[in-house]
C-alpha cells in the first residue's frame, strides 16, 4: 500500500509538469519576434562599436533637422520677488541618424540616457536658472530607433526659468513667460530646430494647468527666422498667465475700503470728543500703512508704481484728509454767518409750507383794535405770504380768546370763514426755559455736515474710475 501511494503522487507530479510545459510552449511567431529583437540589439551594439558620438548625423553635409515637442505635466509657482516660474515637462526630440537605419520590422526601445551612448542634439534652455532630471525609480528617459533611422529621445525635466514680469497692473496683471530653446554649439546651418505641429497642439501640450494664483490663458510658439550660416536656431514657447483677483478682493481691497468708511465715523462723533476722534483717525492710518507693507512684502522693489499702490495711496489720502478735517473743525466756527444764511435760503426753498407767526395788521374784518392779535401766515410756492388764521387775545382778560379762520387771495382782503372760542386750559403752555448754566448738546459743525456728503461721493467716484480704467487696461494690455 505504501508503494502504491508513492506511485500516485509521482503520477500527479508528472501530469502537473506536462501541463506546465504545454502552457509555456512558445509559438513560432513569438519565437521569431524574440529572435528579431535579439538580432536588432546585436545590430545596434555593432553600430555603437564604430560609432563616433562626436559627429552629428550628416556631418559636413546638410543640417540635422531636430523636431521638438514639450508636454507640460504641471506648472509650479510664479515667484514675483525673483521673477521666475517653474514647470515639469516631458521634453521630446526627433531627428534622423542614417547610421542606425536597419531592415528589421520592429523599432528598438531602450530606457537609458542617450547622451552617454550616441550623438544627441546639444539643446539647452536659454533663460533657465535651474533644472533637474528625474531618476526615480531609474532615469526617466526613453530612446526609440525606427527602421528608417529616426531617433526619438524623451526625458522628464523640472525647469525654473527667468520671466520678465511687468507689475504696473498688479493685481489685475497678465504675465507672459517664455521658454527659449537653442543649440549651444551648432549654428542653424548644422542643426536646425522646428516645433512638432499636430492637430490640437502647436508644439506644447498641456496636461494640467491648475495653479494656485493664476489661470493659464494659452501658449504661443514661434521660431526665430535668422540667417542660418551665422545664427543659432531658436524656438520660443510663451505661456500667458492671468492673475486671479478673488484673493486680493477679500484680503486687500475689502479691508482697505472698510478702513476708509470707518474713518468717516468721525464726522458723526461730537467735536468735543477729542480722544475718540483722534484715536479713530490714528488707528485707521496705522492700519492702512500695515496693510500696504504686507501687500508689498513679497513683491520686487520695482522703480514704478503698481496699480495696487495707487489704490492704497489714495485710500491713505482719504483717511488722512478725514483726520485733517477734525483739525479744521477744532479751529473754525461751528456756524458762521454765511453758513446760517445759506441754510435759511435752502430751507425756505424746500419747505414751501412753513408757518410763520406775526402780529396782525388791523383791518375792518379784524376784531377791536384795542385787542391783541396773533396773525398766522403761510408762504406759498411763489414766495408770497398767505393769511391762515388770527388768534384774538382780548384786552379784557375776563373774555375768552377766539380764533378767526380766514381765506386770502392775492390783492384781496381777508374773508372770515369760521370763528371759534379757545379754552385756555387746552392751550399748550410754553416750556420753561432751561437754566443758563445747563449746557445743551453742541451744534453740528458745518465742516462735518459737508464732509458727510463730500467724502463718500468723492471716494465712490474714485472706486468706479479705478475699477473701470484698470479692467480696461488689463484687457487691452501688451500681448506676448
Amino acid at each position: 500500500m505504501k508503494n502504491w501511494g508513492c506511485q500516485v503522487v509521482l503520477l500527479l507530479l508528472v501530469c502537473e509538469l506536462a501541463s506546465s510545459a504545454r502552457l509555456k510552449r512558445i509559438t513560432p511567431e513569438e519565437l521569431k519576434k524574440r529572435q528579431e529583437a535579439q538580432n536588432l540589439s546585436i545590430f545596434v551594439n555593432n553600430v555603437l562599436k564604430t560609432y563616433d558620438k562626436k559627429l552629428r548625423p550628416n556631418a559636413g553635409g546638410e543640417s540635422t533637422d531636430v523636431i521638438v515637442e514639450g508636454k507640460v505635466v504641471a506648472f509650479g509657482e510664479l515667484r514675483e520677488a525673483s521673477m521666475e516660474f517653474s514647470l515639469d515637462i516631458f521634453f521630446r526630440q526627433w531627428w534622423y541618424d542614417p547610421r542606425f537605419a536597419h531592415n528589421f520590422s520592429i523599432p528598438f526601445n531602450m530606457a537609458a540616457d542617450a547622451t552617454k551612448i550616441f550623438w544627441t542634439p546639444d539643446t539647452y534652455f536659454v533663460n533657465v536658472k535651474n533644472s533637474k532630471y528625474h531618476f526615480v525609480t531609474r532615469e526617466n528617459m526613453r530612446v526609440k530607433i525606427d527602421p528608417d533611422g529616426r531617433v526619438y529621445f524623451s526625458t522628464r525635466i523640472t525647469l525654473t526659468a527667468q520671466c520678465a514680469m511687468d507689475f504696473r497692473l498688479f493685481p489685475m496683471d497678465t504675465q507672459h513667460c517664455s521658454l527659449v530653446i537653442e543649440s549651444y554649439a551648432y549654428t542653424a546651418a548644422e542643426v536646425n530646430y522646428t516645433w512638432k505641429i499636430k492637430e490640437k497642439s502647436n508644439g506644447i501640450e498641456i496636461v494640467s494647468q491648475e495653479m494656485a494664483q493664476f489661470d493659464l490663458l494659452g501658449v504661443k510658439t514661434e521660431t526665430k527666422d535668422l540667417p542660418k550660416s551665422t545664427s543659432f536656431a531658436s524656438l520660443t514657447a510663451t505661456f500667458s498667465f492671468k492673475r486671479r483677483l478673488e484673493f486680493f478682493i477679500f484680503s486687500v481691497f475689502t479691508p482697505a475700503v472698510i478702513l476708509v468708511i470707518l474713518s468717516w465715523c468721525c464726522f458723526w462723533i461730537s467735536r468735543q470728543a477729542v480722544p475718540a476722534r483722534v484715536s479713530l483717525g490714528i488707528t485707521t492710518i496705522l492700519t492702512t500703512i500695515l496693510l500696504s507693507s504686507s501687500v508689498n512684502r513679497d513683491m520686487p522693489k520695482v522703480s514704478y508704481m503698481k496699480s495696487i499702490d495707487y489704490f492704497l495711496l489714495t485710500n491713505f489720502g482719504f483717511i488722512f484728509l478725514s483726520f485733517l478735517e477734525y483739525v479744521i473743525v477744532l479751529n473754525s466756527e461751528p456756524a458762521p454767518s454765511w453758513w446760517k444764511k445759506l441754510i435759511e435760503r435752502i430751507f425756505s426753498r424746500v419747505n414751501n409750507n412753513n408757518v410763520e407767526s406775526t402780529e396782525c395788521v388791523s383791518t375792518h374784518k379784524c376784531s377791536d383794535s384795542s385787542d391783541r392779535h396773533l396773525h398766522v401766515q403761510t408762504v406759498d410756492r411763489n414766495g408770497r405770504n398767505r393769511d391762515v388764521a388770527t388768534v384774538v387775545l382780548p384786552k379784557d382778560h375776563s373774555k375768552e380768546p377766539s380764533v378767526v379762520v380766514v381765506t386770502t387771495h392775492p390783492n384781496e382782503p381777508a374773508t372770515v370763514t369760521r370763528q371759534r372760542k379757545i379754552d385756555l386750559n387746552q392751550v399748550p403752555r410754553a416750556e420753561k426755559p432751561k437754566p443758563e448754566n445747563t449746557p445743551g448738546p453742541p451744534p453740528t459743525h458745518w465742516v462735518d455736515l459737508v464732509s458727510r456728503a463730500l467724502f463718500p461721493a468723492a471716494y465712490f467716484l474714485f472706486l468706479a474710475i479705478y475699477w473701470i480704467s484698470n479692467s480696461s487696461a488689463a484687457e487691452n494690455g501688451p500681448k506676448p
